[in-house]
């Protein structure tokens, strides 16, 4: 892959004044079809749009053809530097819903400016798209399947963010019918459990603010379930769907270098209640869509950055399977 282009600047309709940040790689040898294609990069909160890019370079040195790329940073976020407009109108400022609205604008602005369709052209289903999420990209990646059906030829969701307080996904050890024996271990006694539990809640609850202004308190409310609802992709059929998840071992021992969080507490709560929602979100689509959890091994929550392989590859496979 020859070096990418440099990162420019688009506007959307409905908030000219803030322009967003966003590299479009063209198509490399695409095959003749009726409709157009575009890979989309839908980004989470720890890292920015520029973390896809070791992931696409290896896609393009490994492929023989492949559709164009799209990637962005969302406002607040990476090189965008302009705040969304709606900070200024909404308490809470903006929430998943003007994300995925967003999302929308900028995909139907290349498809005009950059893939030679019209407006009408989306909705007559003349772009299908392969949108990959990772952390809080993935319920994003949902919510704009869900507003925008027929769109989405297949989807990559990485290490998808699970939409509820972490505090409930560790057990109140205040209430009736608490049972130390799930949390103490030889790594933890009860009041680290309590300390520990204080300090996860204080940085991932979804009232928690977070320097791109996401509004995320009322997401639990917008994808209140892993495996519902299905979704429609091209020709009123499921998309093609790929669930990806972290490495149980590597995300334990990462969590606790860098919080010191007891490895007892990831394996006995984290990591379960993640595996089952990544079992949930693979019902989301038709049942011959999904082949089942991928776990990305030695890899943590940011996949594309601790192994950008594993993005490249199924990537790839997908690509094959859609016959782009």
């Amino acid at each position: 892959m020859s070096d990418p282009p440099s990162p420019e600047l688009l506007t959307i309709p409905s908030k000219p004044s803030a322009p967003i940040s966003h590299t479009f790689l063209p198509a490399i040898n695409p095959p003749s079809s009726l409709q157009k294609q575009l890979i989309v990069f839908v980004n989470g909160l720890g890292l920015p749009a520029s973390s896809w890019l070791p992931g696409i370079q290896i896609l393009h040195s490994t492929i023989k053809s492949c559709p164009p790329i799209l990637t962005y940073d969302r406002y607040g976020q990476g090189l965008t530097t302009a705040r969304d407009p709606l900070d200024t109108q909404k308490p809470l400022g903006h929430d998943f819903i003007d994300v995925a609205k967003d999302l929308h604008e900028i995909v139907t602005t290349i498809a005009t400016t950059r893939l030679g369709l019209q407006r009408s052209d989306l909705e007559k289903g003349k772009l299908h798209l392969l949108l990959i999420g990772a952390s809080i990209g993935a319920p994003i990646v949902r919510l704009y399947v869900q507003h925008h059906p027929g769109i989405a030829a297949g989807i990559i969701l990485l290490d998808s963010n699970i939409a509820v307080d972490y505090s409930a996904v560790w057990p109140d050890p205040d209430a009736p019918g608490f049972d130390p024996s799930l949390v103490v271990s030889d790594d933890c006694t009860l009041e680290q459990y309590r300390v520990e539990r204080t300090k996860v809640a204080m940085m991932f609850d979804l009232k928690v603010k977070n320097s791109e202004g996401l509004d995320r308190s009322n997401s639990a409310l917008l994808v209140p379930h892993a495996d519902a609802p299905k979704l429609m992709g091209v020709n009123g059929k499921g998309p093609l769907l790929t669930v990806v998840g972290h490495d149980p071992e590597t995300f334990a021992e990462m969590s606790f270098m860098m919080m010191g969080t007891p490895r007892s507490l990831s394996r006995k709560l984290t990591n379960p209640y993640w595996a089952r929602y990544n079992e949930g979100l693979t019902k989301i689509t038709d049942e011959d869509k999904c082949d089942g959890v991928l776990i990305a091994k030695g890899c943590g929550h940011f996949i594309q950055k601790d192994d950008p392989r594993v993005v490249a590859k199924e990537i790839g496979s997908m690509i094959e399977k859609l016959e782009w």
